[in-house]
C-alpha cells in the first residue's frame, strides 16, 4: 500500500512543508528494516499504489488487527514521541500475541496538524526499534494533514498482519468448563499511571507478549489481551464462548488472587498508605493499558504453563476458574464474571471491580 495524503487540491500539493513524497522518503520508506513479508524477490513495499507481500508460508493463516491511538483519548499531548511510536505498534502486536500469531507486516496511517521533523524522527525511532525486535515489515499506509487547528486531535493507526499455523490460532470463544484462568505479568500500573498522570513504563512502553502467545498454541483454550481492563476482558471471553458453545459458562475470579500480581505503582501506593490491598486489587481488575494476556487452559496444563513461565521469565498467575451454570442459576445470564473472595463466595456489589476503559467515556 502506498502512502497518500488527504490534504492538497491536486497531485503534489499538500500543506505539509516538505510535501507528501518527501515525507515518505525521509521518514517511512526505509525507516524499518525489511524482514518476513518483504523477504521475497517479487515482494514490493512502500512506493507503489499497494504493497505486494511474500507468499503466505504453506499451512499458515493470516491474522489481522487494527488499532488507532487518538491524542487526548489514548495518549497525552505531551507524550514522548519515541514512546508513542513504540506504543502505536506494540498495542497491535499485543492483539497478535493474544491470537498466538507471529508478527509479519503492518501499515501505518498518520494524521497530524503540522510536520515536526524532529518529533516524527523520534516517533519512527521508537517504532523501528520494535520492528527490529519482532521482524515485522512496514509495507505502507496513509498520511493526512489536519491543518493547524489545535482542536483537531492527531491520531496514528496501525493495521498489523500476523501468521499462525492453520487451526492453531488462540480465540476468545474457546472457554471450557473446568478451565483455569491465568494472567501474565503484573496489573494495576496502567490505571494508576492514568489516574495520577504518571509517565509509567507500563503505560508508555507496553511489552507485547508475543512469545507467550506463541507458547500457548495447543495449550490454551482461549486468550485475550488486557487493553480495556481485566474485568472487561474476562466478560468478553465468557460472552463469546457462550455464543460458540451454547453452554451457560461463567468465570469465578478470585479478587484477592490479584494481590500476587500487582504492579510496582499500586504496591508503592499501598506502602504509602494511599489505599489498602483490596482497593489495589479492585483497581488492578479494572486497569486498562496493561497489554498482558489473560488465558484459559485445562488444569492438566498447569505443569506446562509453569514451564512456559520459567522459560520466559514471566509470572503467570492463576486467578479463577470456568464453570458451567444451571440455566436456572441467577448468575448464568446477567453475570458472566463473578468476583469471589478466597472462600469462593461472591464479594458484595460495592467491593467488586469497576468497569474497564470505555472508548466513549471521558478522555484521559
Amino acid at each position: 500500500m502506498a502512502y497518500s495524503t488527504g490534504s492538497g487540491r491536486y497531485c503534489g500539493r499538500t500543506n505539509l512543508p516538505m510535501g507528501e513524497f518527501g515525507l515518505i522518503e525521509q521518514f517511512f520508506r526505509d525507516a524499518c528494516p525489511k524482514a518476513n513479508a518483504l523477504d521475497h524477490p517479487l515482494a514490493l513495499g512502500i512506493g507503489d499504489d499497494a504493497a505486494i507481500l511474500a507468499p503466505v508460508p504453506p499451512g499458515h493463516q493470516v491474522v489481522m488487527t487494527t488499532d488507532t491511538l487518538v491524542e487526548g483519548r489514548h495518549y497525552w499531548p505531551d507524550v514522548d514521541p519515541q514512546a508513542l511510536g513504540h506504543k502505536v505498534l506494540a498495542v497491535n502486536l499485543s492483539d497478535l500475541a493474544a491470537m498466538g500469531a507471529d508478527p509479519w507486516a503492518f501499515t501505518l496511517s498518520v494524521s497530524v496538524r503540522t510536520l515536526r521533523a524532529a518529533w516524527l524522527a523520534a516517533f519512527m525511532k521508537g517504532m523501528s526499534d520494535l520492528t527490529s525486535r519482532f521482524h515485522i515489515d512496514l509495507v505502507g499506509g496513509d498520511t493526512v494533514s489536519l491543518g493547524a487547528d489545535p482542536s483537531s486531535p492527531e491520531s496514528f493507526s496501525v493495521t498489523a498482519l500476523g501468521l499462525v499455523p492453520q487451526g492453531q490460532a488462540l480465540r476468545r470463544d474457546g472457554l471450557m468448563p473446568g478451565d483455569c484462568i491465568w494472567v501474565s505479568g503484573d496489573l494495576g500500573d496502567g490505571e494508576h499511571a492514568v489516574r495520577t498522570h504518571t509517565p509509567a513504563r507500563k503505560l508508555l512502553w507496553p511489552e507485547p507478549r508475543v512469545s507467550l502467545g506463541r507458547a500457548l498454541r495447543g495449550i490454551a483454550h482461549a486468550a485475550i489481551d488486557v487493553s480495556d481492563g481485566l474485568s472487561c476482558e474476562l466478560a468478553h471471553l465468557v460472552i463469546e464462548s457462550r455464543r460458540r458453545s451454547g453452554l451457560h459458562l461463567q468465570v469465578q475470579a478470585v479478587l484477592p488472587a490479584l494481590s500476587s500480581c500487582l504492579g510496582s505503582l499500586p504496591q508503592a501506593a499501598i506502602a504509602a498508605g494511599q489505599f489498602d490491598i483490596h482497593q489495589a486489587c479492585q483497581n488492578a481488575a479494572s486497569s486498562g493499558d496493561e497489554y498482558e494476556l489473560v488465558f484459559a487452559a485445562p488444569e492438566s496444563a498447569s505443569a506446562a504453563i509453569a514451564e512456559i513461565s520459567g522459560h520466559l521469565s514471566l509470572a503467570l498467575t492463576p486467578i479463577g476458574r470456568v464453570s458451567e451454570q444451571s440455566s436456572h442459576d441467577p448468575y448464568s445470564d446477567s453475570d458472566p464474571v463473578v468476583w469471589c473472595d478466597h472462600a469462593g463466595l461472591p464479594v458484595s456489589q460495592d467491593q467488586r471491580p469497576r468497569g474497564g476503559f470505555d472508548h466513549f467515556a471521558a478522555q484521559i
